[in-house]
């Protein structure tokens, strides 16, 4: 049998060894709470882009935004962090900036696919409604050798000049100048001009745009421009050159159009 001594010195080293696998266990509880902390722990400029984010979002489109230096203030951090916040939220499309100016809330964009569509059918695809404001509608003589030529008449001879404003649900997003020969659609300027042109060429005239050549480039709105579609001066756009052709390869129109890049992206594929 054991004796009193050595039973009651069995008993303390039981108890001691609990109360070690107890702290070592606790040990190791804490430990993997404070390395889940610190690996879920957030950069500083992911925490204000995150608040920017929520407080843009409640903002009218193309208002403008407080300066880096006035968000470090009202938010306790240093310039580099505002930039950083201010870079992903460009990125990402919720802001905008205009050198000079400042940086504003963008609207949302319309998505143009590379893909040969009508303004007025690519806006009803999106649920929204086409409309045209007239700027000019006239009938000019073409003295101009490269319009001549891509217009496929002589210098000299007549074509249709129709300057619109287009829009999406009241919204004006581009600003159209179409040149058409005159010769191909007779009595243009007799027709409604704020429906789609490529419809009257079809139901009209019979001559279905099949075909078009177009480019883009990037440009900033001219002080005309801005107040046209209703946005600041130097708004980055961009610039669209298209010339369409019917089922025989006669030009049906030359259109120089201008699209605010900040409610207007495209979209495009490559296969290769």
């Amino acid at each position: 049998m054991q004796s009193s001594s050595s039973f009651e010195r069995n008993t303390i080293l039981s108890r001691q060894m609990r109360l070690f696998e107890g702290l070592t266990l606790i040990s190791l509880i804490l430990c993997k709470d404070t390395a889940m902390a610190t690996a879920t722990k957030k950069h500083k400029y992911v925490v204000l882009q995150e608040k920017l984010q929520s407080k843009f979002l409640k903002l009218k489109p193309h208002s403008q935004i407080p300066s880096v230096r006035q968000l470090a203030t009202q938010y306790d951090v240093s310039s580099m962090t505002v930039r950083q916040a201010l870079s992903e939220l460009q990125d990402s499309g919720l802001i905008y900036t205009i050198p000079g100016s400042g940086t504003y809330v963008a609207g949302e964009k319309l998505s143009k696919k590379l893909v040969f569509i009508s303004f007025s059918e690519e806006i009803r695809e999106k649920g929204m409604k086409p409309s045209s404001q007239i700027l000019k509608a006239e009938k000019v003589a073409i003295t101009n050798n490269k319009l001549a030529e891509t217009l496929q008449i002589a210098k000299g001879d007549f074509a249709y000049r129709i300057k619109r404003v287009r829009l999406a649900d009241s919204v004006a997003l581009a600003i159209e100048d179409t040149y058409v020969p005159c010769e191909n659609a007779p009595g243009l300027l007799d027709h409604d001009l704020k429906n789609s042109l490529y419809e009257i060429f079809k139901d009209v005239y019979e001559r279905t745009v099949v075909r078009a050549d177009s480019s883009i480039s990037p440009m900033l709105l001219d002080r005309e421009q801005a107040e046209i579609l209703k946005a600041p001066v130097k708004t980055p756009s961009l610039l669209f050159t298209l010339t369409g052709f019917d089922s025989r390869g006669k030009t049906m129109e030359h259109c120089v159009s201008v699209k605010r890049g900040d409610l207007y992206d495209f979209k495009f594929s490559i296969q290769a």
